[in-house]
């Protein structure tokens, strides 16, 4: 069974004083056995006294006296200093290791007061107050980057609660609209008496269109949950999905009257065939429905060079362009960035009475930003539109 370092449960400000006051301690034994050996040899190497006696015009004459012959009790004081030399370097040495520790720990207090401020305002962070940024210190030290980098993260986090809020909101009220609809058939055809089988016919055809739309609408909502768990690793050869795309839409064409048009053109892109086939499948399939009776849907694959954007940085080199032209009624302008938001429609009464739910192009967003790509409005006008999905190459 694995032992907890004890250490880990002290604090930043204790370990902080432990590990500084390790060092001052190594530090300053090593200084003690340095300065008190070199002070002992040096006692110890004083030696015998040399007295040379020089006089003018002989030889001169040495004599090497022993201080011990001269001071009888010369080599006692000697062993007393060196003992006393010892004593008082190993006091000063644990007077200055203690007054060190004690002033690391009031020091390091002071400067990771800063750090415990900040965790006093973390934790008074909730779910309703994402919002409100921290005060940032004006110390460009690292506590202010560190205070910036989590206001960043929290407006980061605020973002993704709106959307999710907004997108549960939006999901409530798709789901319950269609019970409702049930709901309210139900109890008036429950108040007659005797129907007739013209009334249980539409009763049911009333129940079969809403469980459709139900069961349509929590199918997608599958699909968008489940993206980021499905591997992105195949080889694509976007002209052969979008044949294959075009083979199974060509009944739905063929009752709207629209023609399906691929030109000529190819590129290889890695990524999840069954994701990338569901985008485009989309936006054909939205170009069909919105299109004019004798209309056109063209697809058009090429690669060129495509212009950084904020919301996928990187595209931004050579890219793979799936543009899906079509002969419709067009999208207006103020709405050409709206319609790739969850349950955003140009026109609910018409988008529900063709079944959709208005995630159809949101999943086409989410599946290009899954491949660091993205989706967007080249051109619309009354004429038609044309939406390209850009895929890094």
């Amino acid at each position: 069974m694995n032992k907890k370092n004890p250490i880990k449960k002290l604090s930043l400000q204790w370990r902080l004083t432990l590990i500084i006051t390790l060092l001052m301690t190594i530090t300053c034994v090593l200084m003690y056995f340095f300065i008190s050996r070199s002070a002992v040899t040096g006692i110890e190497d004083l030696g015998d006294y040399v007295v040379r006696i020089n006089k003018t015009d002989s030889t001169p004459i040495t004599f090497n006296i022993n201080p011990s012959t001269l001071f009888s009790g010369l080599s006692d004081q000697v062993q007393a200093t060196k003992d006393q030399f010892r004593v008082r370097s190993i006091i000063a040495t644990g007077i200055i290791i203690l007054l060190s520790s004690i002033c690391t720990y009031f020091i390091s207090r002071r400067a990771l007061q800063p750090l415990r401020s900040l965790s006093n305002e973390v934790n008074k962070i909730e779910a309703q107050n994402l919002s409100e940024s921290l005060e940032v210190p004006d110390t460009n030290d690292e506590i202010s980057h560190l205070t910036g980098s989590f206001n960043k993260m929290l407006s980061r986090l605020d973002e993704a609660f709106t959307a999710q809020k907004q997108f549960s909101a939006s999901a409530a009220h798709e789901l319950r609209t269609p019970l409702a609809v049930m709901q309210t058939n139900l109890e008036v055809f429950a108040r007659k008496n005797n129907p007739d089988i013209e009334e249980y016919q539409e009763i049911f055809r009333m129940i079969q269109e809403q469980t459709e739309r139900l069961s349509h609408l929590s199918e997608v909502l599958l699909d968008m949950t489940g993206i980021q768990s499905i591997e992105r690793s195949d080889s694509i050869s976007l002209a052969a999905l979008t044949d294959e795309v075009f083979c199974d839409l060509i009944s739905v064409a063929d009752q709207k009257e629209v023609e399906l048009i691929q030109k000529d053109g190819d590129c290889t892109v890695i990524g999840s065939y069954l994701l990338l086939y569901r985008a485009v499948y989309n936006l054909v399939e939205n170009a069909i429905k919105y299109n004019h009776p004798g209309g056109k849907v063209t697809v058009k694959i090429s690669q060129k060079k495509a212009e950084p954007d904020c919301s996928a940085p990187s595209v931004s080199a050579d890219c793979a362009f799936v543009e899906i032209t079509d002969t419709g009624i067009g999208i207006p302008p103020e709405f050409q960035e709206k319609i790739f938001d969850p349950f955003f429609r140009v026109d609910k009464s018409r988008s529900r009475a063709m079944g959709g739910a208005g995630l159809g192009l949101a999943l086409v967003n989410e599946i290009a930003r899954q491949h660091s790509g993205l989706v967007k409005v080249l051109e619309s006008s009354k004429k038609g539109s044309t939406i390209a999905l850009v895929l890094p190459l």
